[in-house]
């Protein structure tokens, strides 16, 4: 294992500015991760795990890669986009591709931060800081342990458990899929219990509503599949309503939610912060546009997903449909004549996604860069895992009421007054899947989603026959998964999948 050995025993310097919420990167202060003694050594060992997290998502392409089978997302059909098709076509299954570029990039980014949270968990139980601020520190590196453990487990299936206090030889052997969520767990119920209450926590930083919004999300995976542990619903229900009872969350309005301030409002549960005086920004403004605006043609909807999407403000405020037409006659973004094309007309023939564009800098290069906040979690989906949960085990006024405060939102009405015009009485899970899907829309869910209810090949059969990329195969529960990368599995003794993969 010796890529996994690279990043979780390899001494590994960080850098820390002075203040305890300010979680940039600042080579004034170099610290070696694992001495703690002071305020200031915990908040310097706690600031590479944010900072790994906004690197792996400033690149949104290289993040998702695995979930380019959702059919909220396709991508360009040639340039540099290979990797990306592999899944946007089904095109593995039984561990070939294995080899192909960006595929390690959340292998990577995730493990690294199990290693910072680790070394944070264990550098702490010889600290001599002040008892409340080693549970604190504790909370917080185990609610972003949780949240790495939870998306390896879903992206590439069973995980070995390495937690903190525990060397790896290179010769750990895969844990169970089950295994997994139960150590997720136990990590986050520790969280929740000792982390802020939402509106107390350090500006950026995790509270108790995140580690619970987690758990919620853990337990409505656990439920579907692959372990289909019907039980769970009723404790993703609990965790959901427990987020929605501290009465602190909020819906925007649906014209506020995508600007820059809209993901540092009382509608984020959790965002990584990117801000223009840090040495990092968002790439999501390039990866969502398309090449004649200057961006890289990364990620787009599928025209299924776009033509189905109910007509209304959300779909206004999720879409552009006139497409940027743009050059940078040295170095400078301009627009060309016209300024924008019919996307039926554009280069990619395609809609593009607003809500990663709107607040786009076309002053910064000669690309669209953006300094957006990116929502991990959002009260939206809090509401909706609250009432698909609850229509599993028996929907009540509670729940139906939650997801129609999103329907509201998203005809541009005010959340909190029943309306009869888009109101529901009652509503399937399936269908509160597919509201999930419209307003999570490319927000790195929908995968997910169809892969725990088992509704891929429902949604792959459904895919626009004109879509340039073509698919290699109608998917079973196979490409529910995708491969470990290449270099651990060569070098350590972890079975790829499917052979590797074991569910309890």
């Amino acid at each position: 294992m010796k890529n996994l050995n690279k990043i979780l025993l390899i001494v590994l310097v960080v850098f820390l500015g002075n203040s305890c919420s300010d979680l940039e990167e600042d080579t004034s202060s170099l610290l070696t991760i694992g001495k703690i003694e002071t305020e200031s050594d915990i908040q310097a060992n706690i600031a590479p795990i944010y900072r790994r997290l906004l690197e792996l998502h400033a690149a949104p392409h290289r993040a998702r890669i695995g979930t380019y089978g959702g059919d909220d997302i396709t991508t360009w059909a040639a340039g540099n986009k290979a990797p990306l098709r592999v899944f946007d076509r089904f095109d593995y299954g039984s561990g070939e591709n294995s080899d192909i570029n960006w595929l390690d990039e959340p292998w990577n980014a995730y493990w690294q931060t199990i290693y910072y949270c680790n070394t944070l968990i264990d550098g702490l139980k010889s600290s001599n800081a002040s008892q409340n601020l080693l549970e604190l520190a504790d909370a917080e590196a185990r609610v972003f342990r949780a949240l790495a453990y939870l998306n390896l487990v879903k992206v590439y299936g069973n995980m070995p458990s390495i937690l903190d206090g525990v060397l790896p030889t290179g010769n750990e052997r895969r844990a169970t899929v089950l295994e997994n969520y139960q150590l997720i767990e136990s990590d986050l119920l520790i969280a929740e219990a000792i982390l802020p209450t939402p509106g107390t926590e350090d500006t950026g930083r995790a509270s108790a509503g995140f580690a619970k919004t987690v758990l919620a999300d853990l337990y409505l995976t656990w439920a579907g599949w692959p372990v289909k542990d019907a039980s769970k619903y009723q404790l993703a229900a609990t965790k959901s309503k427990e987020v929605i009872d501290f009465n602190y969350y909020e819906l925007l309005p649906i014209e506020d939610l995508w600007t820059t301030e809209g993901a540092v409002s009382g509608e984020t549960i959790f965002s990584l912060r990117y801000s223009d005086d840090q040495s990092i920004s968002g790439n999501q403004a390039t990866a969502f546009t398309f090449h004649q605006g200057r961006g890289f043609s990364d990620c787009f909807p599928e025209l299924q997903f776009f033509n189905d999407f109910p007509e209304g403000p959300r779909k206004d405020a999720t879409f552009i449909t006139d497409i940027p037409n743009r050059f940078a006659p040295g170095g400078v973004i301009t627009s060309r004549d016209p300024a924008t094309i019919p996307w039926p007309d554009s280069d990619r023939g395609h809609p593009m996604y607003k809500k990663y564009v709107l607040s786009e800098d076309l002053t910064i290069s000669n690309r669209p860069e953006s300094f957006r906040a990116i929502d991990l979690y959002r009260y939206a989906e809090v509401l909706l895992i609250y009432a698909e949960s609850q229509a599993q085990i028996g929907e009540n006024a509670t729940s139906i009421e939650a997801l129609n405060q999103v329907k509201r939102r998203a005809a541009g009405l005010p959340y909190l007054s029943p309306d009869g015009s888009v109101d529901v009485a009652t509503a399937t899970a399936n269908e509160i899947v597919d509201e999930k899907g419209w307003e999570l829309a490319a927000e790195y869910k929908r995968w997910f989603d169809l892969v725990r209810t088992e509704r891929v090949a429902e949604m792959a059969n459904k895919r626009d026959p004109s879509e340039a990329v073509d698919l290699v195969r109608i998917p079973t529960d196979a490409q529910y998964i995708v491969p470990i990368p290449i270099s651990p599995i060569n070098l350590s003794e972890l079975l790829q999948n499917p052979e590797g993969f074991r569910i309890q």
